[in-house]
């Protein structure tokens, strides 16, 4: 056999057996898991301080859920928007609460972290529960 015999041979085994040989277990998904509604799969872990923003121009329809004007999320605990709160942190009966410059008290979330700044001037970041009026703490620091 001359050399374009075994050539063609060859490129008609490739042709042939090349997509079995290169399959990931007959057919892998790209994208296992992925919720209705979703743009793709989620390639980033998003920690509590980030929120995903989309892409501009990028339009979705609501789930079947969202179509009643509110989300899942919705259904258990509003979504609150990120406060900072400056005030001092004080013990009121068993718990710790932030007392704020209007005379405004707010509920803690965190009282093992609350009581370490007790009596102390400080500003919290975090975001207000309208339901049950407890601040969901994300940061306390000392303020001057």
């Amino acid at each position: 056999m001359d050399r374009t015999a075994h050539i063609l041979l060859g490129l008609a085994l490739f042709l042939t057996v090349g997509p079995w040989g290169f399959a990931q277990g007959g057919g892998a998904q790209p994208c296992p898991n992925v919720m209705p509604g979703a743009l793709g799969c989620e390639l980033v872990a998003w920690s509590h301080l980030q929120e995903p923003i989309p892409l501009p121009g990028s339009e979705t329809k609501p789930a079947p859920d969202q179509q009643s004007g509110r989300s899942p999320s919705s259904q258990t605990q509003p979504q609150a928007s990120r406060q900072k709160i400056t005030g001092i942190i004080v013990r009121q009966g068993e718990k710790y609460v932030l007392k704020a410059g209007d005379n405004t008290t707010y509920q803690l979330d965190d009282q093992e972290r609350a009581r370490r700044y007790q009596d102390k001037q400080v500003m919290v970041v975090g975001r207000l529960d309208p339901e049950s009026h407890t601040f969901h703490i994300e940061s306390i620091e000392l303020t001057s």
